[in-house]
């Protein structure tokens, strides 16, 4: 084969890897640019999915305080163009509903606005607290207390220097309303919520046993509250489960000691004075002071009472 011949060929070879690679290229950049369509298409679906086109949602008319019943006055329903998790399209949903959270003008109404945002707070009474003592198995009625038991508090201690080589047993309070044990916390609908730790209700299948809960919330009146962190700090405390039938009795003096006047009945219906002072006695060392005494002023119709110290 003549030389000539030999550079025709390897020209046109040359030429034919030219017009493949131009040609690859070509078909490389048109796959591209239809990629790149495919996905602009795909978030452009995906933003048209958070719009809702005709979709009404109630707002606030004016601004609105935690504890305020919502009537039809302070809500408008509006058009709004975006999908908002938690809001309401129904009148017949918030109307005569109490709020348990501020409300600004113009917001937009949620459920989280009806959600209570305390776990213990709703469900201590007035003149009450809530305190926390350790509890074990063996402490706690064998682990089978629920919210909303009513117990005794025992105080038990071994004879030591501390306690003037003194043994203790006696019932510290009578009829003290257990407010939560463990991850239970009592409803006012007298049902039992469990929250776990990160503040999320379970269904009651799924919450640990009692006999494993480390702590028990009672609810403590202010008199009682110095003298069981007393106990608890000199001692050992056992929560003592009372029976229904006792429970019933228990009821019926609390009602009649609600609707006395006589303030002391009230107050001693957990614990009283002389059982207090005793205690505190005994535990210390130190006899307290007596109580302050109260002198009634009377001034035509008005009467001042004004307490006296010894």
């Amino acid at each position: 084969m003549q030389a000539r011949t030999l550079k025709i060929i390897a020209a046109l070879l040359i030429i034919s890897a030219v017009f493949m690679g131009i040609i690859g290229y070509k078909i490389s950049q048109e796959d591209a640019s239809k990629n790149r369509v495919v996905s602009q298409a795909q978030a452009g679906t995906a933003v048209q999915s958070d719009f809702a086109y005709a979709q009404k949602l109630f707002i606030a008319n004016r601004g609105m305080d935690k504890g305020e019943i919502i009537t039809a006055e302070d809500v408008q329903l509006i058009p709004y163009p975006l999908i908002v998790d938690g809001s309401y399209t129904k009148a017949a949903d918030i109307i005569n509903k109490k709020l348990e959270s501020k409300v600004a003008v113009g917001a937009i109404i949620r459920n989280s606005d009806f959600e209570k945002q305390s776990t213990l707070a709703p469900h201590i009474n007035a003149g009450y607290r809530a305190l926390a003592i350790k509890v074990s198995e063996t402490s706690s009625s064998g682990g089978f207390l629920q919210p909303g038991d009513l117990v005794d508090v025992v105080f038990t201690t071994r004879a030591s220097k501390d306690t003037y080589n003194k043994s203790m047993s006696r019932r510290l309070l009578k009829n003290v309303r257990l407010i939560a044990f463990g991850t239970d916390v009592e409803r006012t609908d007298k049902n039992i919520v469990i929250t776990d730790s990160k503040n999320k209700t379970t269904a009651k299948a799924e919450k640990e046993s009692g006999k494993s809960s480390r702590s028990a919330v009672l609810e403590i009146s202010l008199a009682d509250i110095p003298v069981l962190t007393l106990a608890e700090e000199s001692g050992e405390l056992r929560l003592i489960a009372i029976g229904e039938s006792d429970i019933e009795s228990t009821d019926a003096t609390a009602a009649a000691a609600a609707n006395d006047t006589n303030t002391e009945l009230a107050a001693n219906k957990h614990m009283s004075d002389a059982d207090r002072t005793a205690f505190i006695r005994d535990v210390t060392g130190l006899t307290p002071p007596p109580a302050p005494k109260s002198v009634y002023v009377y001034s035509g119709d008005s009467v001042e009472t004004i307490t006296v110290r010894n």
